[in-house]
């Protein structure tokens, strides 16, 4: 611990300031920076990037549901095998994005009610023209190269089939949070005019890889974050099951109470060697080690659960249950 000076030697101190015996001023030696340049980071005062990545929690879950959905829809539209997988989700200046889009992409601008502002989908242009080839009726053998050149007004009309019916998927996927409305609003072909929101705003990118059979191609999911923020609780609660009332996990215990199982009473069990089995006959008597009064043992899916009584209900065959079986260790 430093020592504290007293008032004695504060006053000497002092007058040896007055005296000039002390200078009232400390040297400051200047730091050389001529040998090493300071880098400088950006900082927005409007919306920090500490949290980039985590800023959506639980999102990836609704981003694969939409990956499996879609998978089915375009398998259903063109007749063959298509997987969908997310790939990554990243945190992109929208002008930055735009940059980035200039190989020919195919752009869909769609609306996202009750959510604010539009979002984009963005299919390569590898993915668009395959699509759009099958749709024309091309061959099963898709290895050739697509056209350098934007769609024809006849393309385009028909891409508007593929982007409705992944927007369809899109509201199956936010279902379990949010009613979504989302349908497509138009297709684009130049990134220039696609311009849904300044260029410095903060954008969701949602990276997909789609095959189509040997045929593989890229999509993106875009949305703005400022568009996502209302629903930022709902995917903390209702996906995280963080809650007593979390709609996913009230989801999942009606579809278990709904399924559908095997049950079936055995009253006794005989062991039979091969050669007694081969002897069998019509009219044979097979000795049971129980009584008419015997218990009957309820195999739900081949397991033992519960103990019952045999007997008939309304001229039908029924059992009783009487007893739960403990389960064995």
């Amino acid at each position: 611990m430093e020592r504290i000076l007293s008032k004695d030697e504060i006053s000497e101190l002092l007058s040896a300031v007055r005296e000039g015996a002390l200078d009232a001023e400390l040297e400051v030696e200047e730091a050389d920076y001529s040998s090493k340049p300071r880098k400088v980071s950006s900082f927005s005062l409007v919306q920090s990037r500490s949290q980039s990545g985590i800023r959506l929690p639980n999102f990836d879950i609704l981003l694969d549901s939409f990956a499996r959905n879609l998978s089915f829809s375009i398998s259903s539209r063109v007749q063959r095998s298509v997987s969908v997988v997310r790939d990554s989700i990243q945190e992109v200046e929208f002008g930055s994005l735009i940059e980035e889009c200039m190989n020919h992409e195919l752009f869909g601008v769609i609306g996202i009610d009750p959510l604010k502002k539009n979002g984009l989908l963005i299919f390569d242009s590898n993915l668009a023209f395959s699509q759009i080839e099958i749709i024309l009726g091309g061959s099963s053998d898709l290895h050739t190269e697509p056209p350098k050149r934007s769609l024809t007004t006849i393309e385009l009309n028909l891409s508007k089939e593929i982007f409705s019916d992944t927007c369809a998927e899109i509201n199956k996927a936010f279902s379990s949070i949010e009613e979504l409305n989302s349908s497509l609003i138009h297709v684009e072909t130049n990134p220039r005019l696609v311009n849904i929101v300044p260029s410095d705003t903060d954008m969701m990118v949602a990276n997909f890889k789609v095959k189509i059979e040997d045929v593989e191609g890229n999509m993106r999911l875009v949305i703005p974050y400022s568009s996502l923020d209302p629903i930022r609780e709902k995917l903390k609660t209702e996906l995280g099951m963080a809650g007593p009332s979390g709609q996913w996990r009230d989801y999942m215990a009606e579809q278990v109470a709904e399924m559908e199982v095997m049950v079936a009473a055995e009253l006794a069990r005989v062991k039979l060697n091969v050669r007694e089995i081969l002897d069998l006959r019509v009219g044979d008597i097979i000795a049971l080690d129980c009584t008419p009064e015997s218990t009957v043992r309820l195999l739900i899916e081949g397991q033992a659960k519960f103990s019952a009584f045999a007997g008939l209900r309304d001229n039908q065959k029924a059992v009783r249950v009487v007893d739960r079986l403990q389960r064995r260790e």
